[in-house]
């Protein structure tokens, strides 16, 4: 068997001495340990995906994985959601041939052999180290070696893993509705545009407000308002829009639509609005505004064309006869 060389195991040394003399976040930790472990192993690409319920979550990325920072993935399907579920190293040498992963996906981001490493702590896989290649069976059991010291340097500051998992999740998940929150969008917006430059597919984003929301609040009180948007948020979730849906604000909502041109996008937005307006509450009626914005390469201007468009669809409503506008 294969072992790290020396200059692999120096490397692997002071890469643990760094951490142990500084005071490092775990976040910086891990976005170490992926550029030490793509490094170390003559990889394209090095990646640290968490688990997150049915789904890993690219959590650090770099080389050529870092426009794919955030991206959720189905744990089914994958070699890292497989690599969490079986606990063990996992390794392919050509994804082309490959039955445990989508091929096609491995094209698109150049990954032709790739190797998988648990995070484990106190018994529990929380995540893997991954790195890729463009070149087929680039890795060898010195590289897996390499890889499963690093990953333990990355373990031993996971001092709770059940609680990292859960502070994971909380931290871009809304706790109310369950959709993922501002942090995330503001994570997720540059990669999906990135994406989208980089594939040459169309991407719209929506921003969806309420109509009638702070009357709803003033009338029956806060908790129907609750009530009210965690059924906005199922509704969000079983359109089946896009992979994504945020609760951006108070009664503000965003949905991120890759692959999806600004026609189809409206069409969707549309019905969405619809169901909304159909939720029965115990007085008053509630509605939904939504502007949309597509093609932009700056994620900030792209947000504020459909916000732009948000606003002057709230204007065109509250313009109209017979409706008042909410009160300050």
């Amino acid at each position: 068997m294969a072992e790290p060389s020396r200059e692999h195991l120096r490397a692997i040394i002071q890469t643990q001495s760094e951490i142990a003399a500084s005071d490092l976040d775990l976040d910086s930790i891990m976005q170490l340990i992926a550029s030490r472990g793509q490094e170390l192993t003559g990889a394209c690409a090095g990646v640290i995906e968490l688990a997150d319920g049915d789904e890993m979550v690219y959590r650090v990325t770099t080389g050529e994985a870092t426009p794919f920072l955030g991206v959720r993935l189905q744990k089914e399907g994958s070699l890292s959601g497989l690599c969490v579920n079986e606990g063990r190293v996992l390794h392919s040498d050509d994804t082309a041939f490959d039955p445990r992963v989508d091929a096609e996906a491995c094209r698109r981001v150049n990954a032709r052999s790739m190797l998988c490493v648990p995070l484990v702590h106190r018994g529990e896989t929380v995540g893997v180290l991954k790195v890729y290649s463009p070149k087929a069976r680039n890795f060898d059991d010195g590289d897996v070696e390499t890889l499963e010291l690093l990953s333990a340097a990355i373990a031993a500051h996971m001092s709770h893993a059940n609680l990292f998992a859960a502070e994971m999740h909380d931290g871009r998940h809304d706790a109310l509705t369950g959709l993922l929150n501002r942090r995330a969008y503001e994570e997720r917006l540059p990669v999906e545009v990135a994406r989208a430059s980089r594939y040459g597919w169309p991407l719209t984003l929506c921003l969806l407000d309420l109509d009638g929301f702070k009357a709803v609040n003033d009338t029956l009180g806060h908790p129907v308002g609750d009530t009210l948007l965690q059924r906005v948020a199922a509704l969000i979730d079983e359109s089946r829009l896009t992979d994504d849906g945020f609760r951006i604000g108070g009664d503000e909502f965003a949905i991120l639509m890759p692959k999806t041109h600004r026609e189809d996008a409206s069409l969707a937005a549309t019905r969405l609005c619809r169901s909304i307006g159909e939720i029965e509450i115990a007085a008053g009626e509630i509605g939904a505004s939504f502007g949309l914005a597509e093609g932009l390469e700056d994620p900030a201007a792209l947000h504020a064309v459909a916000d732009s468009e948000l606003l002057a669809a709230k204007d065109d409503l509250y313009g109209r006869p017979g409706i008042e506008p909410p009160r300050a």
